[in-house]
């Protein structure tokens, strides 16, 4: 055997393995017997048909197998006993030349790598970064009650609509130039409407003053604020069909109702902290205050891991990589999402992703950063009350989120995606002690326009 590495560039590689029949011969050989030792093939006894029929049935697709197994150990471990660290998987070199195995000889596999590059981190007490403090307005406060009172709140059955926070529902019936109900129209269709969007004031104000069982005639288009796509929905009509609707409608009304805001009690306190969590309105308000400061400290650090994310790849975007072999690896592993016709488009996004993760692995690798078990765990609870609340538990006791944590770290994928956040964080950290970090005060107002212009900017 003899195996050959040869540099074309910094970034790309040429390998060769030539296998010779003393090399692969002795195992193939040894799985024929194996095989002979186990066939039952007609006209024989078990395990004593001549080797040349059992070297003409399964002779071709061994020597095949061993082959190519040969060559892939071969080639892999030159690889880890030379540190050659390559990016993708090896491809077959381009011209690679057809193996006759129906007359075994010299195999030479040729492959092409794309080799990591080689850089230094570029990272400094001298790279300034602005950690923000948020000024929260002083009607925050206020606003998240009302926030929680709307949310906690109920509708209520009322006997007659007084303003346009009331809702009715009713049943709509086209109208034909008569007032009456037109033969073959639009008839006893569903609907529900909270009065403070319809836009049009004489037709919000006709329905105001209303109870079950009255009826009122609406322009259709004034009532759904010339939504086509909503009145089409509601008519249970194709959206072409909506022009040929007479505007007069009748609305039977069949229900009327009123939303109400919760109460500020104990109920409430119970519903948005937990239960017994504060006992008093001013322990409420106090509460809110804090979850209401962390939640903006959290949006700050957010914004500062993000320009730390930045960072990492615009001082060390020098770094080359071996371009066209990944664009061939891509298409070659992984046809079901690039081609010929998109990969250059989505290779950009691929590269710095693959650039982000080769400082990443700089970056553990110079400072020693280190996950823990209690990293893993942590992370894990976090990640896991973060679904719950986006599922619509708002505050799931602790019990419940180690329930469902313990479902979730069955499924490998899951791991994996705590794995990264947890390497993500702590390389984040570190260069978090490294550059020069400044606190900035920033209305609250400001903020949020300086993120929306980044994300402009950027195709966030």
């Amino acid at each position: 055997m003899n195996v050959t590495f040869e540099e074309k560039d910094a970034l790309n590689a040429l390998l060769t393995i030539e296998l010779n029949p003393e090399d692969y011969q002795p195992k193939v050989d040894a799985e024929l017997k194996k095989y002979r030792a186990k066939a039952n093939i007609p006209g024989f006894r078990a395990g004593k048909a001549p080797m040349g029929i059992i070297k003409k049935m399964v002779g071709t697709p061994m020597l095949v197998d061993e082959i190519n197994k040969l060559a892939s150990d071969s080639l892999f471990k030159h690889l880890e006993e030379n540190k050659i660290d390559i990016l993708g998987q090896p491809l077959a070199a381009e011209g690679q030349e057809e193996m006759d195995f129906e007359n075994p000889s010299n195999f030479i596999f040729k492959f092409d790598l794309g080799l990591a590059p080689s850089f230094e981190l570029n990272i400094s007490e001298k790279d300034k970064l602005t950690r923000y403090k948020i000024a929260v307005p002083a009607d925050e406060v206020d606003k998240e009650v009302d926030n929680n009172q709307r949310r906690f709140g109920k509708m209520l059955e009322i006997d007659v609509t007084e303003n346009d926070q009331d809702t009715v529902k009713g049943m709509l019936t086209e109208l034909d130039a008569d007032g009456n109900p037109l033969e073959g129209g639009v008839s006893e269709k569903e609907t529900t409407v909270l009065l403070e969007m319809v836009k049009d004031k004489a037709t919000q104000k006709s329905l105001i003053g209303k109870k079950v069982g009255d009826v009122v005639k609406v322009d259709i288009f004034k009532f759904f604020n010339d939504n086509e796509k909503v009145l089409a929905s509601t008519v249970e009509l194709p959206a072409e069909g909506i022009k040929d609707l007479n505007k007069d409608f009748n609305l039977a009304i069949t229900e009327v109702k009123r939303f109400e805001k919760a109460e500020v009690n104990q109920e409430l306190f119970d519903q948005v902290l937990g239960k017994d969590a504060v006992t008093t309105e001013e322990e409420f308000k106090a509460k809110l205050t804090e979850n209401i400061e962390q939640y903006y400290n959290s949006e700050a650090e957010n914004q500062l891991d993000h320009s730390i994310s930045h960072l990492i790849l615009d001082k060390h975007d020098s770094i080359n990589l071996p371009d066209e072999f990944l664009k061939r690896w891509l298409v070659k592993s992984y046809p079901e999402t690039y081609n010929s016709e998109n990969i250059d488009e989505m290779y950009a996004k691929e590269s710095n992703q693959l650039r982000r993760q080769l400082i990443t692995e700089k970056i553990v690798s110079q400072y020693k950063v280190e996950v823990t078990q209690e990293d893993i765990n942590q992370i894990s609870i976090g990640y896991t009350a973060q679904q719950l609340r986006q599922y619509g538990m708002s505050n799931p006791d602790l019990e419940t989120i180690r329930y469902f944590e313990e479902k979730n770290k069955e499924d490998k994928n899951y791991m994996r995606r705590i794995g990264d956040i947890a390497i993500e964080q702590k390389v984040t950290e570190q260069v978090k002690s490294i550059v020069t970090i400044k606190e900035k005060s920033i209305k609250l107002e400001e903020f949020y326009k300086m993120i929306e212009k980044h994300n402009a900017e950027h195709n966030h």
